[in-house]
């Protein structure tokens, strides 16, 4: 297999400057960890997916525009089928400012529509592991039961 990219040590001039920087917050990667230990590889977790790549919006241009550079912090995925069961929004006090606000308002609308749990979780309440479990689990079990009354 050959590598379809300049060696290293190449570097290509372009009219924007771009640099590498760690996809995850020391926050968001302490966060990732601690799913991954509870879920025990019985899911997929996903980390910043964009809402289009999991929402179908048809073939509304519109509506594609307005999910197209959205993100949820993580989205947790049913194993034998990537089907979404919940995702998760992690509030820092950036939340509080007002674009932010609007930004979430119509996210929660989404995935109220769609029946996606978006569980909320305030950066204060990491290290609150049981009532973690408890939220994250009772999600999981709302979307179950969604998924079956649908099916």
């Amino acid at each position: 297999m050959k590598l379809i990219c300049p060696p290293p040590e190449t570097r290509i001039s372009l009219e924007h400057t771009y640099a590498a920087k760690p996809l995850l917050t020391p926050t968001e990667a302490s966060f990732d960890k601690l799913l991954r230990s509870l879920s025990d590889g019985r899911c997929h977790i996903l980390c910043k997916p964009r809402l289009a790549d999991f929402l179908d919006h048809g073939q509304d241009v519109v509506a594609f525009n307005k999910i197209s550079q959205k993100h949820v912090d993580f989205l947790v995925c049913r194993r034998e089928d990537w089907m979404p069961m919940l995702a998760i929004e992690l509030d820092d006090p950036s939340h509080q400012r007002a674009e932010v606000k609007r930004r979430d308002s119509f996210v929660n609308a989404v995935f109220a529509q769609v029946g996606i749990p978006l569980v909320r979780i305030d950066v204060s309440e990491m290290g609150q592991w049981q009532r973690l479990v408890e939220k994250l689990s009772h999600a999981w079990v709302t979307r179950w039961q969604r998924l079956e009354v649908a099916g």
